[in-house]
């Protein structure tokens, strides 16, 4: 590509204005911070005079044959960096069209820097010219030019963190939404996947009782994938690849499972069977350092992921490490409250003569911890039955714990003072307030004698119990008093009413017919009509009234259900 090429100028052929009375304009024109260029129409262009500012900044003479300056000028660009021929320039507008004009221009000579240029040209007027002239002026903006990329690619820097830190704060409120351990950790292969653009991946997690790995998620592979399991399964129980990235400083990069030194035959029989190729793991953490997993995605070719992408899945599992933190010790706190709780239900339920009896708990559908819904039946002297049922407020380990110790408390009192209810809940209250147990508890306590066919209840702001006879189906209101841990001195009337042959009681808990945005007169409503409507069978009640009083997926609360029917 011709350039400014440097050239000797003979005296007789000076770069100067062909005048004689004008040294006070040269000396001015020499004197300029900026380049300088006089050229006239001869030829096209013809350079008649470049100060000494120009010649520096190109780094050469400036060519004065005729028509030199078209072949000088195709190292000139336009700032899109495409080539911009000589009639466009400022400098050939102002000669051929006679209009001023300003351009920023790229200098891009053969083998030396590209020079960003500022060049504005005006048409000139001189009377001792025959041809049309014109002059540019041209600045050098390359440093400008630089510090204003500098600052463009500052600022993109600084806007690409901003969305990646809005994007990855948006994921992770909506890793809040999961409160089970592998439901977290599916979302979290699923998001992963997308800011690596991976095509699959795994979730593993350290099993401490049994020092080893464990999968519990997986992405882009079908849990029915027999090929996939039983290559997987060949690389053995308490190893897999990806826990490598433990002892890789918490990340692992494996470009071509294929060809790397560093895989097994076996790794490579299941990047084969799974389709993949290269692999991304990096070891899930508590905010403390301790190492819960590995979290890895793969690509069914060979390659790795940018540093962009590390970043964003980096600081998203930082998260999500405390995220599966939280549900681990959940899911631990539930068992052993589920465990507690269950021990304290009534493994088997007392035969009364004259009475069927039958019991049911239900966990809620989501949420990680147990609940303190609770239900016992005991026997009482004189062939007398006593029914009690409760809910302890709170959940988890605390309040399963308060709910064993309300029911063994209850049946204690009961001992004592069976067939009084009032007596029976008067003692449960002091208990819980001398030993602060629970800030709140309700609890039905019932006695039933079959061979009066008769039964007095009270109740601790616990749900009315429903009874169907043959005036139809109805919520005993009576005999209520506030809830235990309410009050130092509890108090309440109970009631007594006659039971009919046939006679259907049936005691729950709140999470049977409360839910959420709902008036709690329509969930009795609804348990009315299910009771109504229920077989004859009190084996076979329960799973009725379950079915049809809670949608499957939404009880969010504990159920406990008690049905007794008098023979």
């Amino acid at each position: 590509m011709p350039t400014l090429k440097k050239q000797t100028v003979r005296p007789d052929e000076s770069a100067r204005l062909p005048t004689s009375g004008h040294e006070a304009s040269v000396q001015a024109l020499e004197g300029a911070p900026h380049g300088i260029l006089i050229a006239s129409t001869e030829q096209e262009a013809t350079a008649l005079y470049a100060n000494e500012r120009l010649e520096d900044l190109f780094a050469t003479k400036v060519p004065m044959e005729p028509g030199a300056l078209l072949a000088a000028s195709t190292s000139f660009f336009d700032r899109n960096g495409e080539p911009l021929a000589f009639p466009d320039s400022p400098l050939g507008i102002a000669l051929g069209r006679r209009r001023a004009a300003r351009a920023e221009l790229q200098y891009r000579p053969e083998g030396g820097p590209v020079l960003w240029l500022d060049i504005s040209a005006t048409p000139l007027v001189c009377e001792m010219s025959e041809l049309p002239l014109a002059v540019a002026y041209v600045h050098d903006v390359s440093q400008q030019r630089r510090a204003a990329g500098e600052l463009d690619e500052v600022n993109r820097r600084l806007a690409e963190q901003l969305d990646d830190i809005t994007w990855v704060h948006s994921l992770t409120e909506r890793l809040t939404d999961h409160g089970r351990v592998d439901s977290t950790l599916n979302q979290v292969l699923v998001e992963g996947a997308r800011m690596l653009q991976a095509d699959m991946g795994v979730a593993r997690l350290r099993n401490e009782e049994e020092s080893s790995m464990e999968t519990r998620a997986l992405y882009g592979v079908s849990p029915e994938a027999q090929e996939v399991h039983q290559a997987a399964m060949a690389l053995g129980p308490a190893h897999f690849v990806v826990d490598d990235a433990e002892e890789a400083g918490g990340t692992l990069i494996v470009e071509d499972v294929q060809t790397d030194p560093s895989c097994s035959a076996e790794l490579r029989e299941l990047g084969r069977a799974a389709g993949f190729r290269s692999v991304y793991a990096l070891a899930l953490s508590t905010v403390s350092g301790r190492r819960l997993g590995v979290l890895a995605w793969a690509w069914r070719r060979p390659g790795r992921p940018t540093a962009r992408q590390r970043q964003l899945v980096g600081t998203y599992c930082r998260f999500a490490g405390q995220m599966v933190e939280n549900n681990l010790l959940y899911e631990r706190e539930r068992r052993i409250a589920g465990t507690l709780q269950d021990s304290m239900m009534a493994q088997e339920l007392p035969s009364i003569p004259g009475l069927q009896v039958a019991a049911c708990s239900l966990p809620g559908a989501r949420g990680m911890q147990a609940g303190g819904d609770w239900y016992d039946v005991m026997a009482l002297p004189g062939g007398k039955a006593a029914l009690a049922l409760g809910d302890v407020m709170g959940k988890g380990l605390r309040a399963a714990t308060a709910m064993g110790q309300l029911r063994t408390a209850l049946r204690s009192y009961a001992l004592l003072a069976g067939e009084d209810p009032v007596a029976v809940l008067t003692n449960l209250n002091a208990l819980s307030q001398d030993m602060a147990l629970t800030e709140l508890a309700t609890v039905l306590y019932m006695t039933v004698d079959p061979e009066r066919r008769s039964a007095v209840v009270a109740s601790a702001g616990h749900c009315p119990p429903l009874l169907l006879d043959g005036s139809g189906a109805r919520f005993l209101h009576a005999g209520h008093g506030v809830p235990l841990g309410v009050v130092d001195a509890w108090d309440a009337e109970p009631d007594c009413f006659e039971l009919e042959p046939g006679a259907l009681l049936v005691l729950y808990t709140d999470g049977l017919v409360e839910r959420r945005g709902e008036e709690l007169g329509v969930g009795l409503e609804r348990l009315r009509a299910a009771a109504s409507a229920a077989p004859s069978d009190v084996d076979g009640l329960c799973g009725h009234l379950v079915k049809e009083c809670l949608d499957e997926g939404e009880n969010t609360d504990d159920v406990a259900i008690l049905a007794v029917r008098v023979r």
